[in-house]
Protein backbone atom coordinates (compact mmCIF):
# COMPACT_ATOMS: atom_id res chain seq x y z
CA UNK A 1 0.00 0.00 0.00
CA UNK A 2 2.59 2.69 1.14
CA UNK A 3 4.50 1.87 -2.33
CA UNK A 4 1.90 2.38 -4.34
CA UNK A 5 0.87 6.04 -2.33
CA UNK A 6 4.27 6.73 -2.95
CA UNK A 7 3.64 6.10 -6.86
CA UNK A 8 0.97 7.68 -7.07
CA UNK A 9 2.25 11.23 -5.57
CA UNK A 10 5.18 11.21 -7.58
CA UNK A 11 3.07 10.75 -11.13
CA UNK A 12 0.02 13.04 -9.66
CA UNK A 13 2.62 15.84 -9.13
CA UNK A 14 4.79 14.70 -12.41
CA UNK A 15 2.17 14.52 -14.69
CA UNK A 16 0.87 18.27 -14.41
CA UNK A 17 3.98 19.58 -14.73
CA UNK A 18 4.69 17.39 -18.00
CA UNK A 19 0.95 18.83 -19.75
CA UNK A 20 2.39 22.34 -18.53
CA UNK A 21 5.62 21.84 -20.29
CA UNK A 22 3.64 20.36 -23.39
CA UNK A 23 1.29 23.38 -23.59
CA UNK A 24 3.42 26.04 -23.58
CA UNK A 25 5.25 23.94 -26.41
CA UNK A 26 1.90 23.88 -28.54
CA UNK A 27 1.77 27.58 -27.97
CA UNK A 28 4.70 27.81 -29.15
CA UNK A 29 4.31 25.52 -32.05
CA UNK A 30 1.03 27.79 -32.92
CA UNK A 31 2.78 30.07 -35.26
CA UNK A 32 3.57 26.87 -37.86
CA UNK A 33 0.42 27.70 -39.14
CA UNK A 34 0.83 30.93 -40.08
CA UNK A 35 2.03 31.92 -43.67
CA UNK A 36 5.13 32.35 -42.71
CA UNK A 37 5.01 28.84 -40.06
CA UNK A 38 8.33 27.45 -41.91
CA UNK A 39 10.30 30.27 -40.51
CA UNK A 40 9.17 29.56 -36.98
CA UNK A 41 9.86 26.62 -37.72
CA UNK A 42 13.34 26.53 -38.74
CA UNK A 43 14.20 29.38 -35.55
CA UNK A 44 12.41 26.25 -33.00
CA UNK A 45 14.09 22.87 -34.84
CA UNK A 46 17.99 24.88 -35.23
CA UNK A 47 17.33 26.14 -31.49
CA UNK A 48 16.87 22.34 -30.65
CA UNK A 49 19.70 21.07 -32.31
CA UNK A 50 21.77 23.60 -30.88
CA UNK A 51 20.52 22.86 -27.45
CA UNK A 52 20.47 18.83 -27.81
CA UNK A 53 24.37 19.42 -29.20
CA UNK A 54 25.49 20.76 -26.03
CA UNK A 55 25.24 24.57 -26.83
CA UNK A 56 24.25 27.48 -24.41
CA UNK A 57 20.92 28.45 -26.83
CA UNK A 58 17.75 30.69 -26.12
CA UNK A 59 14.92 31.83 -27.88
CA UNK A 60 14.67 35.82 -27.49
CA UNK A 61 12.32 36.10 -30.34
CA UNK A 62 9.28 36.42 -28.08
CA UNK A 63 10.55 39.92 -26.45
CA UNK A 64 9.14 41.42 -30.26
CA UNK A 65 11.95 43.97 -30.23
CA UNK A 66 11.92 45.68 -33.55
CA UNK A 67 14.86 43.94 -35.62
CA UNK A 68 15.76 41.60 -32.65
CA UNK A 69 17.50 38.96 -32.21
CA UNK A 70 15.57 35.51 -32.73
CA UNK A 71 18.11 33.26 -30.82
CA UNK A 72 21.60 33.67 -28.62
CA UNK A 73 23.58 30.91 -29.01
CA UNK A 74 27.07 30.38 -27.16
CA UNK A 75 26.75 34.43 -26.76
CA UNK A 76 26.23 35.03 -30.90
CA UNK A 77 22.50 37.16 -31.51
CA UNK A 78 21.06 35.39 -34.49
CA UNK A 79 18.32 36.02 -37.12
CA UNK A 80 16.88 32.71 -38.83
CA UNK A 81 15.58 33.68 -42.68
CA UNK A 82 13.76 30.31 -44.24
CA UNK A 83 13.13 31.83 -47.73
CA UNK A 84 12.20 29.81 -50.75
CA UNK A 85 15.66 31.21 -52.52
CA UNK A 86 19.17 32.31 -50.72
CA UNK A 87 18.46 35.56 -52.06
CA UNK A 88 15.34 36.62 -50.57
CA UNK A 89 16.83 35.29 -46.95
CA UNK A 90 19.05 38.20 -47.49
CA UNK A 91 16.75 40.46 -48.66
CA UNK A 92 14.80 39.98 -46.15
CA UNK A 93 17.30 41.36 -44.02
CA UNK A 94 17.79 44.64 -45.71
CA UNK A 95 14.91 47.80 -45.63
CA UNK A 96 15.09 50.66 -47.82
CA UNK A 97 18.98 49.67 -48.81
CA UNK A 98 19.87 49.17 -45.12
CA UNK A 99 21.20 45.92 -42.84
CA UNK A 100 18.16 45.69 -40.39
CA UNK A 101 20.10 43.33 -37.84
CA UNK A 102 22.70 44.87 -35.56
CA UNK A 103 23.30 44.17 -32.54
CA UNK A 104 25.31 44.70 -29.26
CA UNK A 105 28.34 43.50 -31.01
CA UNK A 106 28.02 44.08 -34.80
CA UNK A 107 25.72 42.79 -37.53
CA UNK A 108 23.83 39.45 -36.12
CA UNK A 109 24.10 36.23 -37.58
CA UNK A 110 22.01 35.29 -40.58
CA UNK A 111 20.99 31.20 -40.34
CA UNK A 112 19.62 30.37 -43.55
CA UNK A 113 18.46 27.38 -45.00
CA UNK A 114 21.67 24.84 -44.95
CA UNK A 115 20.96 24.19 -49.01
CA UNK A 116 20.76 27.96 -49.56
CA UNK A 117 23.96 28.85 -47.89
CA UNK A 118 26.22 29.46 -50.74
CA UNK A 119 23.70 31.67 -53.00
CA UNK A 120 22.65 33.52 -49.76
CA UNK A 121 26.84 33.94 -49.30
CA UNK A 122 26.70 35.29 -53.15
CA UNK A 123 24.05 38.01 -52.08
CA UNK A 124 25.40 39.01 -48.73
CA UNK A 125 28.36 39.61 -50.79
CA UNK A 126 26.67 41.79 -53.13
CA UNK A 127 25.61 43.78 -50.72
CA UNK A 128 28.72 44.06 -48.85
CA UNK A 129 30.25 45.46 -51.98
CA UNK A 130 27.41 48.35 -52.68
CA UNK A 131 28.10 49.31 -49.05
CA UNK A 132 25.34 48.31 -47.41
CA UNK A 133 26.48 46.68 -44.58
CA UNK A 134 28.01 49.67 -41.37
CA UNK A 135 31.54 48.84 -40.86
CA UNK A 136 32.00 45.95 -43.28
CA UNK A 137 33.25 46.67 -46.97
CA UNK A 138 35.02 43.64 -47.18
CA UNK A 139 32.75 41.04 -49.87
CA UNK A 140 34.78 37.71 -47.60
CA UNK A 141 33.17 39.00 -44.62
CA UNK A 142 29.35 37.41 -45.73
CA UNK A 143 30.39 33.80 -44.74
CA UNK A 144 30.89 35.15 -41.18
CA UNK A 145 27.80 36.38 -40.90
CA UNK A 146 25.68 34.12 -43.10
CA UNK A 147 25.59 30.79 -41.11
CA UNK A 148 24.45 27.61 -42.48
CA UNK A 149 21.67 26.45 -40.48
CA UNK A 150 21.36 22.40 -39.73
CA UNK A 151 18.30 22.37 -42.21
CA UNK A 152 16.96 22.36 -45.55
CA UNK A 153 14.55 24.37 -46.74
CA UNK A 154 12.07 21.78 -47.79
CA UNK A 155 12.62 20.01 -44.17
CA UNK A 156 11.69 22.84 -42.34
CA UNK A 157 8.22 23.29 -44.27
CA UNK A 158 7.60 19.55 -43.62
CA UNK A 159 8.30 20.21 -39.74
CA UNK A 160 5.00 22.67 -39.59
CA UNK A 161 2.92 20.15 -41.00
CA UNK A 162 1.57 16.91 -39.36
CA UNK A 163 2.04 13.58 -40.02
CA UNK A 164 5.57 13.72 -41.93
CA UNK A 165 8.92 12.06 -40.79
CA UNK A 166 10.44 15.96 -40.28
CA UNK A 167 7.63 16.31 -37.48
CA UNK A 168 7.45 13.31 -36.19
CA UNK A 169 10.84 13.20 -35.47
CA UNK A 170 11.04 17.16 -34.07
CA UNK A 171 8.23 16.43 -32.29
CA UNK A 172 10.10 13.56 -30.48
CA UNK A 173 13.28 14.36 -29.59
CA UNK A 174 11.41 17.99 -28.36
CA UNK A 175 9.22 15.79 -26.39
CA UNK A 176 12.50 13.85 -24.56
CA UNK A 177 13.42 17.34 -23.33
CA UNK A 178 10.08 18.33 -22.71
CA UNK A 179 9.77 14.95 -20.48
CA UNK A 180 12.76 15.81 -18.56
CA UNK A 181 11.43 18.52 -15.95
CA UNK A 182 7.91 15.71 -15.42
CA UNK A 183 10.60 12.60 -14.84
CA UNK A 184 12.35 14.49 -12.14
CA UNK A 185 9.68 15.89 -10.37
CA UNK A 186 7.93 12.62 -10.47
CA UNK A 187 11.35 10.86 -9.24
CA UNK A 188 12.13 13.43 -6.26
CA UNK A 189 8.41 13.22 -5.22
CA UNK A 190 8.96 9.22 -4.86
CA UNK A 191 11.86 9.01 -3.53
CA UNK A 192 10.74 11.17 -0.58
CA UNK A 193 7.64 9.90 0.39
CA UNK A 194 9.61 6.58 0.32
CA UNK A 195 12.06 7.95 2.62
CA UNK A 196 8.97 9.22 4.78
CA UNK A 197 7.17 5.83 4.90
CA UNK A 198 10.83 4.20 6.01
CA UNK A 199 11.97 2.37 3.81
CA UNK A 200 15.76 2.37 2.97
CA UNK A 201 17.67 4.97 0.65
CA UNK A 202 18.38 2.30 -1.37
CA UNK A 203 14.91 1.01 -1.92
CA UNK A 204 13.87 4.74 -2.59
CA UNK A 205 16.24 5.82 -5.22
CA UNK A 206 15.28 2.17 -6.86
CA UNK A 207 11.55 3.08 -6.65
CA UNK A 208 11.98 6.50 -7.86
CA UNK A 209 13.89 5.99 -10.89
CA UNK A 210 10.91 3.36 -12.14
CA UNK A 211 8.34 6.24 -11.31
CA UNK A 212 10.41 9.00 -12.82
CA UNK A 213 10.66 6.53 -16.15
CA UNK A 214 7.17 5.65 -16.29
CA UNK A 215 5.90 9.29 -15.77
CA UNK A 216 8.58 10.91 -18.50
CA UNK A 217 7.30 8.33 -20.64
CA UNK A 218 3.82 9.42 -20.56
CA UNK A 219 4.72 12.84 -20.51
CA UNK A 220 6.94 12.13 -23.68
CA UNK A 221 3.96 10.14 -25.78
CA UNK A 222 1.50 13.09 -24.50
CA UNK A 223 3.62 15.49 -26.12
CA UNK A 224 3.78 14.12 -29.20
CA UNK A 225 0.28 13.50 -29.42
CA UNK A 226 -0.78 17.20 -28.53
CA UNK A 227 2.28 18.53 -30.73
CA UNK A 228 0.69 16.74 -33.45
CA UNK A 229 -2.72 17.59 -33.14
CA UNK A 230 -1.65 21.14 -33.43
CA UNK A 231 -0.97 20.95 -36.57
CA UNK A 232 -4.53 19.60 -37.74
CA UNK A 233 -8.35 21.75 -37.45
CA UNK A 234 -8.36 20.92 -33.81
CA UNK A 235 -6.03 24.47 -33.14
CA UNK A 236 -8.52 26.35 -35.42
CA UNK A 237 -11.68 24.65 -33.94
CA UNK A 238 -10.72 25.23 -30.20
CA UNK A 239 -9.14 28.94 -31.17
CA UNK A 240 -13.15 30.46 -30.25
CA UNK A 241 -13.90 28.40 -27.33
CA UNK A 242 -10.69 29.36 -25.66
CA UNK A 243 -10.89 33.40 -26.51
CA UNK A 244 -14.38 33.35 -24.98
CA UNK A 245 -12.45 31.27 -22.00
CA UNK A 246 -10.13 33.97 -21.33
CA UNK A 247 -12.38 36.90 -21.91
CA UNK A 248 -14.55 35.81 -19.11
CA UNK A 249 -11.68 36.13 -16.81
CA UNK A 250 -10.81 39.70 -17.52
CA UNK A 251 -7.48 41.95 -17.54
CA UNK A 252 -6.12 41.47 -14.20
CA UNK A 253 -7.36 37.51 -14.32
CA UNK A 254 -5.11 36.99 -17.51
CA UNK A 255 -2.24 39.08 -16.61
CA UNK A 256 -1.96 36.97 -13.24
CA UNK A 257 -2.04 33.84 -14.70
CA UNK A 258 0.02 34.70 -17.69
CA UNK A 259 3.28 36.11 -15.59
CA UNK A 260 2.76 32.81 -13.60
CA UNK A 261 3.16 30.89 -16.82
CA UNK A 262 5.84 32.49 -18.30
CA UNK A 263 9.05 34.20 -17.45
CA UNK A 264 10.79 37.04 -19.63
CA UNK A 265 9.53 40.54 -19.78
CA UNK A 266 5.66 41.18 -18.61
CA UNK A 267 3.35 41.43 -21.48
CA UNK A 268 -0.44 42.46 -20.99
CA UNK A 269 -3.69 43.22 -22.70
CA UNK A 270 -4.40 41.72 -26.01
CA UNK A 271 -0.96 39.74 -26.21
CA UNK A 272 -1.28 38.19 -22.22
CA UNK A 273 -4.93 37.37 -23.78
CA UNK A 274 -3.63 35.74 -27.14
CA UNK A 275 -0.85 34.05 -25.18
CA UNK A 276 -2.94 32.67 -22.48
CA UNK A 277 -6.00 31.22 -25.27
CA UNK A 278 -2.82 29.76 -27.02
CA UNK A 279 -1.79 27.97 -23.63
CA UNK A 280 -5.27 27.10 -22.67
CA UNK A 281 -5.44 24.88 -26.33
CA UNK A 282 -2.63 23.46 -25.36
CA UNK A 283 -3.63 22.09 -21.68
CA UNK A 284 -6.71 21.34 -23.31
CA UNK A 285 -5.24 19.00 -25.96
CA UNK A 286 -2.31 17.83 -24.00
CA UNK A 287 -5.19 16.90 -21.11
CA UNK A 288 -7.17 15.03 -23.77
CA UNK A 289 -3.72 12.87 -24.87
CA UNK A 290 -2.60 12.21 -21.60
CA UNK A 291 -5.91 10.95 -20.95
CA UNK A 292 -5.38 8.71 -23.34
CA UNK A 293 -2.27 7.52 -22.80
CA UNK A 294 -3.43 6.79 -19.22
CA UNK A 295 -6.32 4.63 -20.12
CA UNK A 296 -4.47 2.60 -22.74
CA UNK A 297 -4.17 -0.07 -20.76
CA UNK A 298 -8.01 0.00 -19.86
CA UNK A 299 -8.69 0.70 -23.98
CA UNK A 300 -6.83 -2.52 -24.41
CA UNK A 301 -8.33 -4.47 -21.84
CA UNK A 302 -11.50 -3.76 -23.28
CA UNK A 303 -10.63 -4.70 -26.68
CA UNK A 304 -9.50 -8.23 -25.35
CA UNK A 305 -13.24 -8.20 -23.41
CA UNK A 306 -11.72 -8.31 -19.91
CA UNK A 307 -13.58 -5.03 -18.98
CA UNK A 308 -17.09 -3.60 -19.89
CA UNK A 309 -17.79 -0.44 -21.62
CA UNK A 310 -18.80 1.17 -18.87
CA UNK A 311 -15.94 0.61 -16.76
CA UNK A 312 -13.93 2.36 -19.17
CA UNK A 313 -16.01 4.95 -19.23
CA UNK A 314 -16.13 5.48 -15.48
CA UNK A 315 -12.26 4.73 -15.59
CA UNK A 316 -11.65 7.51 -18.28
CA UNK A 317 -13.68 9.90 -16.29
CA UNK A 318 -12.03 9.80 -13.66
CA UNK A 319 -8.48 9.65 -15.35
CA UNK A 320 -9.33 13.02 -16.86
CA UNK A 321 -11.11 14.42 -13.98
CA UNK A 322 -7.65 13.78 -12.19
CA UNK A 323 -5.54 15.15 -15.11
CA UNK A 324 -7.80 18.44 -15.57
CA UNK A 325 -7.65 19.15 -11.96
CA UNK A 326 -4.48 18.90 -11.50
CA UNK A 327 -3.48 21.12 -14.66
CA UNK A 328 -6.04 24.06 -13.71
CA UNK A 329 -4.11 23.52 -9.92
CA UNK A 330 -0.83 23.89 -11.41
CA UNK A 331 -1.60 26.85 -13.46
CA UNK A 332 -3.54 28.69 -10.29
CA UNK A 333 -0.28 27.54 -8.23
CA UNK A 334 2.21 28.59 -10.45
CA UNK A 335 0.57 32.39 -11.15
CA UNK A 336 -0.06 32.35 -7.58
CA UNK A 337 3.63 31.74 -6.51
CA UNK A 338 5.09 33.57 -9.49
CA UNK A 339 3.91 36.42 -7.93
CA UNK A 340 4.72 35.77 -4.22
CA UNK A 341 7.87 34.27 -5.45
CA UNK A 342 8.80 38.12 -7.22
CA UNK A 343 7.77 40.05 -3.77
CA UNK A 344 10.92 38.04 -2.26
CA UNK A 345 14.30 38.42 -3.51
CA UNK A 346 15.74 35.13 -2.05
CA UNK A 347 12.82 33.23 -3.68
CA UNK A 348 12.23 34.65 -6.79
CA UNK A 349 9.66 34.08 -9.62
CA UNK A 350 11.22 31.24 -11.12
CA UNK A 351 11.00 29.01 -7.73
CA UNK A 352 8.16 30.72 -6.63
CA UNK A 353 6.08 29.19 -9.88
CA UNK A 354 7.69 25.52 -8.98
CA UNK A 355 6.59 25.50 -5.59
CA UNK A 356 3.24 27.04 -6.17
CA UNK A 357 2.63 24.56 -9.78
CA UNK A 358 3.38 21.46 -7.64
CA UNK A 359 1.15 22.59 -4.71
CA UNK A 360 -1.51 23.58 -6.85
CA UNK A 361 -0.79 20.20 -8.91
CA UNK A 362 -1.36 17.55 -5.85
CA UNK A 363 -4.56 19.63 -4.35
CA UNK A 364 -6.24 20.13 -8.03
CA UNK A 365 -5.66 16.63 -8.70
CA UNK A 366 -6.42 14.66 -5.55
CA UNK A 367 -9.79 17.24 -4.86
CA UNK A 368 -10.69 16.40 -8.57
CA UNK A 369 -10.37 12.59 -8.18
CA UNK A 370 -12.12 13.06 -4.92
CA UNK A 371 -15.07 14.23 -6.28
CA UNK A 372 -15.33 12.29 -9.76
CA UNK A 373 -15.13 9.19 -7.92
CA UNK A 374 -17.46 9.97 -5.48
CA UNK A 375 -20.25 11.07 -7.98
CA UNK A 376 -19.31 8.00 -10.17
CA UNK A 377 -19.61 5.29 -7.79
CA UNK A 378 -23.25 6.88 -7.00
CA UNK A 379 -23.94 6.06 -10.58
CA UNK A 380 -22.08 3.27 -11.58
CA UNK A 381 -21.00 -0.13 -10.16
CA UNK A 382 -17.53 -0.97 -11.00
CA UNK A 383 -16.88 -4.63 -12.70
CA UNK A 384 -15.01 -5.78 -9.56
CA UNK A 385 -17.58 -5.30 -7.28
CA UNK A 386 -20.04 -7.16 -9.59
CA UNK A 387 -17.89 -10.21 -9.71
CA UNK A 388 -17.12 -10.06 -6.04
CA UNK A 389 -20.99 -10.14 -5.84
CA UNK A 390 -20.65 -13.40 -7.92
CA UNK A 391 -17.65 -14.49 -6.27
CA UNK A 392 -19.01 -14.71 -2.42
CA UNK A 393 -22.36 -16.42 -3.69
CA UNK A 394 -19.53 -19.10 -5.41
CA UNK A 395 -17.92 -19.08 -2.11
CA UNK A 396 -20.73 -19.79 0.05
CA UNK A 397 -21.89 -22.77 -2.05
CA UNK A 398 -18.36 -24.18 -1.65
CA UNK A 399 -18.19 -23.30 2.35
CA UNK A 400 -20.94 -25.55 2.67
CA UNK A 401 -19.70 -28.44 0.58
CA UNK A 402 -16.90 -28.46 2.50
CA UNK A 403 -17.64 -27.74 5.90
CA UNK A 404 -15.97 -24.56 6.47
CA UNK A 405 -15.03 -23.68 10.19
CA UNK A 406 -15.06 -19.65 10.98
CA UNK A 407 -10.97 -19.78 10.88
CA UNK A 408 -11.14 -21.50 7.82
CA UNK A 409 -13.03 -19.27 5.85
CA UNK A 410 -11.11 -16.66 7.11
CA UNK A 411 -7.87 -18.16 5.94
CA UNK A 412 -9.34 -18.59 2.50
CA UNK A 413 -11.03 -15.34 2.35
CA UNK A 414 -7.05 -13.92 3.32
CA UNK A 415 -5.40 -15.75 0.74
CA UNK A 416 -8.03 -15.03 -2.33
CA UNK A 417 -7.41 -11.00 -1.53
CA UNK A 418 -3.96 -10.75 -0.61
CA UNK A 419 -2.99 -12.20 -4.08
CA UNK A 420 -0.65 -10.45 -5.97
CA UNK A 421 -2.67 -11.78 -9.24
CA UNK A 422 -6.08 -10.58 -7.65
CA UNK A 423 -7.06 -7.76 -10.52
CA UNK A 424 -5.78 -9.63 -13.58
CA UNK A 425 -8.00 -12.75 -12.04
CA UNK A 426 -10.92 -10.72 -11.67
CA UNK A 427 -10.52 -9.29 -14.96
CA UNK A 428 -10.19 -12.83 -16.44
CA UNK A 429 -13.79 -14.04 -14.30
CA UNK A 430 -15.27 -10.76 -16.55
CA UNK A 431 -13.79 -11.92 -19.80
CA UNK A 432 -15.25 -15.77 -19.13
CA UNK A 433 -18.49 -16.90 -20.29
CA UNK A 434 -19.39 -18.75 -17.12
CA UNK A 435 -18.55 -16.33 -14.27
CA UNK A 436 -20.53 -18.61 -11.61
CA UNK A 437 -18.00 -21.39 -12.62
CA UNK A 438 -14.84 -19.19 -13.24
CA UNK A 439 -15.43 -18.07 -9.36
CA UNK A 440 -15.52 -21.65 -8.27
CA UNK A 441 -12.39 -22.97 -9.61
CA UNK A 442 -10.99 -19.89 -8.56
CA UNK A 443 -11.86 -20.99 -4.98
CA UNK A 444 -11.52 -24.44 -4.98
CA UNK A 445 -7.86 -24.74 -4.79
CA UNK A 446 -7.75 -22.31 -1.53
CA UNK A 447 -10.25 -24.22 0.29
CA UNK A 448 -9.49 -27.96 -0.74
CA UNK A 449 -5.63 -26.19 0.72
CA UNK A 450 -7.31 -25.81 4.24
CA UNK A 451 -9.64 -29.00 3.62
CA UNK A 452 -6.30 -31.18 3.43
CA UNK A 453 -4.69 -29.13 6.16
CA UNK A 454 -7.14 -30.48 8.31
CA UNK A 455 -6.55 -33.11 11.17
CA UNK A 456 -7.08 -36.78 10.09
CA UNK A 457 -10.11 -38.39 12.28
CA UNK A 458 -10.38 -41.81 13.44
CA UNK A 459 -13.48 -43.56 13.84
CA UNK A 460 -13.76 -45.56 17.31
CA UNK A 461 -14.06 -49.31 16.98
CA UNK A 462 -16.99 -50.86 17.46
CA UNK A 463 -15.83 -53.01 20.89
CA UNK A 464 -14.87 -49.34 22.04
CA UNK A 465 -18.31 -47.66 20.91
CA UNK A 466 -20.27 -50.39 22.30
CA UNK A 467 -18.58 -49.73 26.07
CA UNK A 468 -19.19 -46.21 25.90
CA UNK A 469 -22.84 -46.33 25.49
CA UNK A 470 -22.77 -49.15 27.86
CA UNK A 471 -21.50 -46.81 30.41
CA UNK A 472 -23.63 -44.29 29.32
CA UNK A 473 -26.83 -46.67 29.92
CA UNK A 474 -25.72 -47.15 33.16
Amino acid sequence: MKEQESISKGRNLGVPAGIAGSARNYSDNVVFQGSHGHGFAGESANHLADVLSGKKAELVGGDYRLDGADRVVNGFEIQTKYCRKGTECIAACFRDGRFRYVGSNGPMLIEVPSDKYEAAVRAMEQRIRTHQIPGISDPEHAKTIVRKGRFTYAQVKNIAKFGTIESLTYDTANGVRLAGTSMGISAAISFAAAIWNGESAEAALRKSCIVGLQTGALAWVASVFAAQLGRTCVEQGLRGTTDWAVGQLGPHVTSLLVSGLRSGSPIYGAAAANHLSKVLRGTVVTGIAMTLVLSSADLMRLFRGRISVGQVLKNLTMTGAGVAGGSVGWWVGSAVGANIGAAFPKIGPAVGRVIGGLCGAFLGASGASKAGSAVLHRVMEDDAHKMLRILEKAFSELAQEYLLGENEARKVIDGFVDADDLTDRLQEMYASRDKSRFARQLLRPLIEQQAEARRRITLPSEALLLQRIRSAGA
